[in-house]
């Protein structure tokens, strides 16, 4: 008898460790998810948020682009948040960037490096040429640097910003947006 409950005890005991564990997975998957809706919403607002140079969109019906590398969740849940939506009178579109389009990178207005290496993310961010807002997943550094890129703040999703990075790109960032901003190189 005293054999059968030890094996019932430990049987219940792995079922119990089983149940935490899955609870555990669900609950970093759920933070993972809310992470990706965070960024994806902030990728989406950015766009009103800056002043394009003029000759930018070659329209007033012309796209504007969202093009998202290395972080399909993020991609997923911009696609979601911004269908039907506009950045300033112009439909927005979201562009899922692959390894082979580094190189020759399409056209876009917002250009999101995420969940990539930083030498990867360099590369990418190098490839935009013109007023492209640059987003990185963090601080990547080298030339030219992101002119927006996400941080972490006691559990939040931040971003911080590179005034210098802006100029080079011909942005002009909001004083907004700046003042959200958790830290502002070059001001």
């Amino acid at each position: 008898m005293r054999a059968l409950r030890r094996w019932q005890l430990a049987l219940l005991g792995a079922c119990l460790l089983a149940a935490a564990w899955a609870a555990h997975g669900q609950a970093q998957n759920l933070g993972r998810l809310r992470e990706s809706a965070v960024k994806a919403a902030f990728l989406y607002k950015f766009g009103s948020f800056v002043e394009w140079p003029s000759g930018t969109f070659r329209s007033p019906a012309a796209g504007f682009v969202i093009g998202v590398y290395g972080d399909d969740a993020v991609a997923s849940e911009l696609e979601q948040i911004t269908e039907g939506r506009t950045v300033e009178g112009h439909p927005v579109q979201v562009l899922r960037v692959r390894d082979r389009e580094r190189e020759d990178l399409p056209p876009v207005h917002i250009l999101f490096a995420g969940g990539a290496r930083a030498s990867r993310a360099r590369e990418l961010l190098s490839a935009a040429h013109g007023p492209v807002l640059t987003v990185a997943d963090g601080p990547v550094g080298g030339e030219p640097g992101p002119v927006l890129f996400f941080t972490e703040d006691e559990g939040r999703v931040r971003f911080a910003a590179s005034l210098p990075a802006a100029d080079a790109r011909g942005l002009k960032l909001s004083s907004k947006l700046l003042a959200v901003a958790q830290q502002v190189e070059g001001r």
